[in-house]
């Protein structure tokens, strides 16, 4: 999502008049919020577990979708990367720690061989279906209303799951989480 949004700026700041120089001016934003947040995020889940962190890193994406889809004015734009920062600083933490404590250390690399390919190609084709939306007429800001309601209800799901691979630990595992 935040790729697409990024490839699509040129055409973001036209629809809301904002001068070009806004978008790199937030980009310093979002690199210290993800810095900051990723900072606290490792301490979160150090104490409570990936397990327990997992169902809110898509909440302030969603939360950041809205924001500039609803948002006219250039403090909306800082919302939007502040809240993407957020996002990014959980996710950059939450993933090198999720997959251990799911599937164990014996295959990370069988994983990660997995999962990156996918998450390339969902960047690949975010820019292509936002453009060939608004090639066919349906702007980008009714398509980030839709991301926004995706990624909350993502983040729901994704807290269900979160208390399934709870129950399903060892209890060897909830001894070392509780400690």
């Amino acid at each position: 999502i935040g790729t697409t949004i990024f490839f699509h700026q040129d055409y973001l700041a036209t629809l809301r008049d904002w001068p070009m120089g806004l978008f790199p001016r937030g980009f310093s934003l979002m690199a210290a919020t993800t810095v900051i947040i990723a900072l606290i995020n490792g301490g979160l889940i150090d104490r409570f577990g990936a397990k327990s962190v997992l169902p809110f890193f898509l909440v302030p994406l969603g939360l950041a979708c809205f924001a500039v889809s609803l948002g006219t004015s250039e403090g909306s734009l800082y919302l939007f990367m502040a809240l993407l920062g957020v996002s990014y600083g959980l996710a950059s933490t939450l993933f090198g720690s999720l997959w251990p404590e799911v599937y164990g250390t014996a295959h990370l690399g069988a994983i990660r061989s997995i999962i990156v390919p996918f998450m390339v190609l969902a960047t690949a084709l975010g820019p292509f279906i936002t453009g060939s939306l608004i090639d066919a007429g349906m702007g980008l800001p009714p398509q980030l209303i839709v991301m926004g309601v995706y990624c909350l209800v993502t983040a729901a799901l994704m807290g269900l799951a979160s208390v399934r691979l709870k129950r399903r630990a060892s209890p060897h595992e909830a001894l070392i989480q509780n400690d």
